[in-house]
């Protein structure tokens, strides 16, 4: 396992999900199962957003020239299949050999992330909402003001609780 940090930081969670999940993995055929777990890295987040790995198969005795099974929602498949060609071209750049010569879709949901539910926003310290207002009065009303408030609000709420 590698030990992607610096100093005394948090590890990666695909550093620690790698040992407990090589034997499933292995099991759908994925031997180096990093292009199941750095999916999003190897076709960008809006294909991996719409798609999951599912197995990779190899003729018997060879790790080349395989086949990549892929989940793919229905209604992103057509589009998908249109960008064929460009996701073999990543995944054998991923793996630095031509390993995967053929992808078989198949249609269904994909796992989503169980959204974040928003937390109740509770009202600042009026020295706090003070300053707050104060840091951004300069700044012309639009996304990036409103960003900054919602960051500064949530930072003044940490450190209040």
């Amino acid at each position: 396992m590698t030990d992607n940090r610096t100093g005394h930081g948090p590890r990666r969670f695909g550093d620690l999900a790698r040992p407990l999940l090589s034997p499933a993995l292995r099991k759908q055929g994925f031997a180096q199962n990093e292009i199941v777990t750095r999916w999003t890295e190897v076709v960008g987040p809006l294909l991996a957003s719409r798609s999951m790995p599912e197995r990779l198969r190899f003729p018997q005795g060879e790790r080349i020239d395989g086949t990549l099974f892929i989940r793919v929602e229905s209604s992103f498949a057509l589009e998908f299949q249109h960008l064929t060609p460009q996701i073999l071209e990543r995944v054998n750049t991923f793996y630095g050999y031509r390993a995967v010569v053929k992808l078989v879709m198949k249609q269904g949901p994909i796992p989503r992330p169980a959204a974040r539910s928003k937390a109740a926003e509770k009202p600042l310290p009026a020295q706090a909402e003070a300053g707050l207002e104060s840091s951004l009065e300069g700044m012309k009303s639009g996304p990036l003001k409103d960003a900054l408030n919602r960051l500064g609000r949530r930072l003044l709420a940490d450190d209040e609780g």
